[in-house]
């Protein structure tokens, strides 16, 4: 068997993604964390941005089309992209403006967090500062790279806000997770096909779904490109409007 056979790389392209959606809203309900109901068969369904805003607003999209909502975990310090940039700014407003949930994705390892209290002190500082940049009031957040000090930290809240990793969600419901670009705990595809599950909690990252079969290398290869191309683009456009040279050895740009 093959890399391509045994990480099911063709299940993570767009076409499938739409699939996957219509398969789970034939046995579930779609949900999120502030407005589910524990008698329901419900479908949480999240992403958790770590590369690509534009993957993200193109799941958004589809979504949108097929009549769902997820939710969207935004991380302010991700090395892939920057939230106070004007394009992924108003990216995020389109996400949210098409009816989906922004959540907190929060990253301990940012400050070397190692206890409950500081945790809690500093998700709130996040979302403060999510809260006015995106003018919405963020409910929910999401650890970014667990550890088994996160993965401990199991309470309904921290710094008021729904933790997805709380007892509940870590106990009660059935959790898929497509990190690092294959399945996790179990094949998607499989789990909405047997509907056995009470409750589903699915986390997808976007950037590991695009329009053609690649393998999770070349897809976090084309994200890296793609931020450097669109860079140097914007680049060579404001050097453009300001009337200046764009000089390299031999001739400019």
């Amino acid at each position: 068997m093959n890399n391509s056979e045994k990480y099911n790389f063709d299940d993570f392209t767009i076409e499938k993604y739409r699939e996957f959606l219509k398969l789970a809203k034939k046995n579930y309900v779609f949900r999120n964390y502030t407005n589910f109901d524990k008698s329901e068969k419900f479908v949480l369904w999240r992403h958790d941005i770590d590369f690509s805003v534009h993957r993200a607003f193109r799941l958004a999209q589809i979504e949108k089309d097929e009549n769902v909502t997820s939710t969207y975990f935004v991380h302010l310090h991700s090395e892939w992209y920057n939230t106070f940039e004007k394009e992924i700014y108003d990216l995020l407003i389109k996400i949210k403006n098409l009816g989906h949930q922004i959540g907190l994705h929060f990253d301990t390892h940012f400050y070397g967090i190692s206890n409950e209290e500081e945790l809690g002190e500093k998700i709130l500082i996040e979302k403060n500062i999510l809260d006015k940049l995106l003018g919405i009031n963020i409910q929910v957040f999401s650890f970014h790279n667990t550890t088994p000090f996160t993965m401990g930290c199991k309470n309904d809240e921290y710094g008021g806000l729904i933790n997805t990793y709380a007892s509940y969600f870590q106990s009660e419901v059935t959790y898929c997770s497509d990190s690092n670009g294959y399945w996790r705990y179990s094949r998607l595809a499989e789990l909405l096909n047997s509907s056995e599950a009470p409750r589903l909690h699915i986390l997808t990252h976007p950037e590991w779904w695009q329009e053609s079969i690649m393998s999770p290398l070349e897809r976090i290869k084309r994200c890296a490109n793609k931020r450097a191309e669109n860079n140097f683009a914007k680049y060579v456009q404001l050097i453009e409007r300001a009337g200046n040279k764009n000089i390299d050895w031999n001739e400019k740009v």
